[in-house]
């Protein structure tokens, strides 16, 4: 049997990887999943008595299936047609009379082929590409006709023999005997015949048996293979909130075993789920750093959030002390540094208090340093030295703004030469 691995991804990825080992589970319980695939094909449809109760059995007990439908039964029967594509089911192509194709011309089985997928987009289907050739007759020549069609040839490896006129318990029987561990198994059965009453009747018994055995129920792939089951994977936390260093329980969950052991790749790391079983679990640590933070979302898998709440304090502000020459000419500008002890996500606003009222400067994200600034009117030689407080936080510092070293008149000459200026007012710092 050809078994592709199948992947189902997000910000993560499902793999379908080496088969597990088969056989009863601890306590005589078999592994569901654990001996192969089983696929149903139903054949001569749709009958507008039996087919809507074989699709309400099949949708019930959560069974996939192909109908292969007869082209001209298509027309007569549009709505049950419908139904079984509307409930789920693939539908392929079972020519438009039932003919051997084997007596017929090349431009003959094109007609019946392509007469059945229209009447099958009349009737508003959606078929696949499969084609079932009626007694499962085909030959070299036959095949190339219906290869040259795009079809897929879809045969089968369990004759059910239902439409000889079996009992359900002998249909049954036949199904359940035919099925062997790790094989191929097509079943074929018909919902279009006149002894399709009791297939109706022996499929329950024939599904519960199989599952009991440890099959699962398939649909068929591209090439009309039996393909493992796709499991849809969810993520639970126990708790969806925690704090920086806090561990959670995610609880991983297929929808439906598989016959192969799942890997499943989350934020908390990587978990393997064995053939057959369904749920698994593992733990996440919420990372622990020394930034300050909101509340982070951080995805564990797919759309599986768990917020975690920053635990570290505000940043501890700092202050450097600074010095600065004032000016003769003109009023100049002042840095001072404002440190932070550790690193914030977001911008951390610092105000600074200074004896002529506040200054704000504003840390960027993820830095712990930024320069604020003040402005020095113009100055004197004759002025003292002056020391301004800055206090932010609880932090402090000391600005020292000493004398210009040359006066005004002195300042102008150098730039100008020796012109009388108006002298400018001299002002306080603050």
């Amino acid at each position: 049997m050809r078994v592709r691995i199948l992947l189902v991804a997000l910000v993560a990825a499902v793999g379908l990887l080496v088969p597990a080992p088969t056989g009863a589970a601890p306590g005589g319980h078999v592994v569901p999943c654990s001996r192969g695939l089983v696929a149903l094909t139903f054949d001569d449809g749709p009958s507008a008595t039996v087919t809507p109760r074989l699709v309400r059995l099949l949708k019930r007990l959560d069974v996939p299936a192909t109908f292969f439908m007869v082209g001209s039964r298509v027309a007569s029967a549009p709505d049950t047609a419908r139904l079984v594509e509307r409930s789920g089911f693939a539908i392929g192509n079972h020519t438009w009379l039932h003919t051997d194709l084997t007596t017929q011309t090349n431009a003959q089985i094109k007609h019946a082929i392509r007469s059945t997928h229209r009447a099958m987009v009349d009737a508003g289907l959606h078929p696949t590409d499969f084609v079932r050739p009626p007694y499962g007759a085909v030959d070299d020549r036959v095949r190339r006709v219906l290869d040259g069609l795009g079809y897929t040839t879809v045969l089968w490896t369990i004759d059910s023999r239902d439409w000889t006129g079996l009992s359900p318990r002998q249909i049954d029987r036949g199904v359940l005997g035919a099925v062997h561990p790790h094989r191929t198994n097509v079943v074929l059965q018909h919902d279009g015949v006149t002894n399709s009453p009791a297939t109706l009747r022996a499929l329950p018994g024939e599904i519960a048996t199989l599952r009991s055995r440890g099959y699962c129920f398939a649909e068929l792939d591209a090439q009309g293979d039996p393909t493992p089951p796709t499991p849809t994977v969810t993520v639970h936390p126990d708790r969806s909130r925690i704090h920086e260093g806090e561990r959670v329980r995610l609880t991983v969950r297929l929808d439906q075993p598989t016959t192969r052991r799942t890997t499943v790749h989350t934020a908390a790391g990587t978990v393997r789920i064995p053939a057959g079983e369904r749920v698994t679990h593992l733990w996440f640590r919420a990372p622990q750093d020394r930034t300050d933070e909101k509340v982070e979302d951080v995805t564990v898998y797919d759309h599986t959030v768990v917020h975690v709440v920053d635990d570290d304090p505000r940043p501890v502000v700092g202050l450097r002390d600074a010095t600065v020459t004032a000016s003769p000419l003109l009023p100049v500008s002042a840095s001072f540094d404002v440190r932070l002890d550790r690193q914030r996500d977001r911008p951390m606003p610092v105000v600074v208090h200074t004896g002529a009222g506040r200054i704000q400067v504003v840390v960027p994200a993820h830095a712990t340093r930024a320069v604020g600034s003040v402005t020095v009117p113009v100055g004197s030689p004759r002025d003292r030295v002056r020391h301004v407080a800055l206090r932010a936080d609880g932090a402090t510092a000391t600005l020292t703004v000493r004398p210009p070293k040359q006066t005004y008149a002195e300042a102008m000459h150098d730039l100008f030469g020796r012109v009388d200026w108006p002298r400018p007012v001299v002002g306080s710092l603050f």
